[in-house]
């Protein structure tokens, strides 16, 4: 049987990397806040270009938890394929100013490989959002690659938002 590690405390846990990206949308706080709120839309644009979100659970309320499924793309070989879902637990809800959260890549035989906190702020400017996202690392760190591409992963996953907020 593998062995199971403690969940970590994201909001007490030294932090080891943070990673901070920024991003202006032409929709109003409400709308961009529920893109990240509402399942539907979740499966729609969460995950960088070449995953998919076949499935996304929320309950939004702090203590409430969400799960949003992972599907790889076929050019990564299935022994790097280290997720089966990310999920986590709501901290703070401010609709439409304030969503903190952990999240905790999930392996379906592993349990939890590596948690972060992820806090976003949308702050309403010139009739749009400025959408900041605050991702907080500790350890155990993720996978060198899953590190390597972080950043460039949250900005194709913004770009696929932006594409379902425009349409």
């Amino acid at each position: 049987m593998p062995e199971s590690r403690a969940a970590v405390d994201v909001r007490s846990a030294p932090v080891v990397k943070q990673l901070v990206v920024e991003r202006t949308f032409a929709f109003p706080p409400e709308r961009v806040f529920d893109a990240f709120t509402d399942p539907n839309q979740l499966t729609r644009w969460w995950w960088p270009a070449g995953f998919t979100c076949p499935a996304a659970e929320v309950d939004l309320r702090v203590g409430g938890t969400y799960r949003i499924a992972m599907e790889w793309p076929d050019s990564i070989p299935t022994e790097s394929r280290f997720s089966h879902y990310l999920g986590g637990e709501y901290y703070e809800v401010d609709r439409p100013r304030r969503l903190v959260m952990s999240g905790r890549a999930v392996n379906d035989e592993q349990g939890e490989l590596f948690a972060t906190l992820i806090e976003l702020t949308f702050e309403e400017v010139d009739g749009g959002t400025a959408l900041t996202m605050r991702q907080s690392y500790f350890e155990p760190m993720p996978p060198t690659q899953a590190m390597a591409g972080a950043e460039q992963g949250w900005r194709e996953q913004l770009d696929k938002l932006d594409h379902l907020l425009l349409h």
